[in-house]
């Protein structure tokens, strides 16, 4: 007779306050915490694991930008649970599984959308998302980067009642234009973070012929625009009563822009960075909003001509308030002349600079009306606390003369702080190729 194969022993339940002794929607809440790589590799825990991360709640799936879109594909397929957030770059021959990912996400009420397509726009690349985005309907952020086209939107569904942060860069919107993009901000009315960098308009690609249309977010508190061209974008202060933080680069492309009205619909912002452009008079001469709440001013500009001298002037005249100011000097052209210290006094007032605690001037050549306004500043600013001028690699003057010469100059302030540093010729490239 044949020996009866040995029985197995029962597996003895788990000892009190042991994991798998917890309520499996507490092991599912405690797997939703967890990054979507460690959730999945918890299948081999035990049986009873085996598929708890498939339908643990508000799993983040987020993937590195070398992962294969088939394991995006598999997970997505497997897991039931509502998705909190959802990050992936795709790359050239795969932008059209992204078709096929949102509707599955806007069915799992994702919250976090990001979706990169691995790349820089250029002819027959770009992928068209599917008018599905609008039906993500829970989305409270949405970043989209590189070589994607938005849909026009459906009727009724231009923006997201729930979004609070919209980061779109290298878009193109090639029906709707820049009104569908208006409507897109004005439709997403808890907005508070938008990005809006290098879009592309293809209805205007010839003409550049744009309207005017006004950015409308009234919860909005951090607004950056960057962009080679302009495209008239409005800024009205009464449609943005809750903004902050600003930030506008427009390459210098801003011949057709009435900057007297952009810095009248600034007037509420605590940090402002922004190009000046170059212009033959004053873009600013007779500005009269007063920037009560500016504490931070950065400003691309040069000291080239006196036009762009008195356009500064003009700002900090306004600003009552301000401790913290930056200039990041760009282009630097030959000085058309020299613009002494004399003719900056004459455009003193009382109360100019009063605040001011820090002043930087990043990119420096030190040429004569640069050191001019540094005198300048540091003459008039009692409560200056440092100042940092970081000089270019080529600049002709050592950091030690440099430090001599400022050390000349008369202070307002007895505790201000010097410092003089160079950039070297290698972070100088990696900052112009940025």
């Amino acid at each position: 007779m044949e020996a009866s194969p040995p029985r197995r022993k029962p597996r003895p339940p788990p000892p009190p306050g042991a994991v798998d002794s917890l309520p499996p929607e507490i092991l599912q809440q405690v797997l939703s915490f967890l990054p979507l790589r460690d959730a999945v590799r918890t299948s081999a825990v035990s049986r009873s694991w085996r598929r708890l991360w498939e339908s643990a709640p508000g799993l983040a799936l987020e993937w590195r930008p070398d992962t294969d879109p088939v394991v995006a594909d598999g997970v997505l397929a497997r897991y039931s649970g509502p998705v909190r957030s959802f990050e992936f770059v795709l790359h050239q021959g795969s932008f059209w599984r992204a078709d096929g990912w949102v509707p599955l996400l806007a069915a799992k009420g994702v919250q976090i959308l990001k979706l990169h397509f691995g790349g820089h726009w250029h002819e027959g690349s770009s992928n068209c998302l599917g008018a599905s985005i609008f039906s993500c309907r829970e989305l409270t952020s949405l970043d989209l980067a590189d070589d994607c086209v938005i849909p026009a939107a459906p009727p009724g569904l231009a923006g997201f009642p729930k979004l609070t942060k919209l980061r779109l860069s290298s878009i193109e919107f090639p029906d709707s234009g820049v009104r569908g993009l208006e409507a897109l901000i004005a439709e997403s009315p808890l907005l508070e973070e938008l990005l809006l960098d290098r879009l592309y308009f293809t209805d205007d690609e010839h003409s550049y012929g744009f309207e005017e249309w006004v950015i409308r977010a009234p919860n909005l508190r951090s607004l950056r625009i960057s962009t080679s061209f302009d495209y008239m974008w409005q800024i009205i202060d009464s449609e943005l009563p809750s903004v902050e933080d600003v930030e506008i680069l427009t390459g210098g492309d801003t011949d057709n822009r009435d900057f007297m009205k952009l810095f009248t619909g600034l007037a509420r912002v605590r940090k402002l960075h922004l190009e000046i452009p170059y212009r033959e008079v004053n873009a600013l001469e007779g500005l009269s909003c007063t920037f009560g709440n500016l504490k931070d001013l950065s400003l691309r500009t040069n000291f080239c001509s006196l036009s762009t001298m008195l356009c500064k002037i003009c700002i900090l005249k306004n600003a009552p308030n301000l401790e913290a100011l930056k200039f990041l000097i760009m282009w630097p052209y030959p000085e058309e002349l020299e613009l002494g210290v004399g003719l900056l006094n004459t455009q003193w007032i009382e109360g100019l600079l009063d605040n001011l605690k820090t002043f930087t001037i990043y990119l420096a050549l030190c040429q004569q009306n640069e050191m001019h306004f540094i005198e300048f500043v540091i003459s008039k600013a009692p409560r200056l606390q440092e100042l940092r001028v970081i000089v270019l690699h080529n600049c002709p003057k050592s950091n030690e003369q440099l430090l001599e010469e400022i050390t000349r100059y008369r202070k307002a302030s007895p505790q201000v702080n010097l410092f003089v540093s160079r950039l070297e010729i290698a972070n100088y490239l990696l900052l112009q190729d940025d």
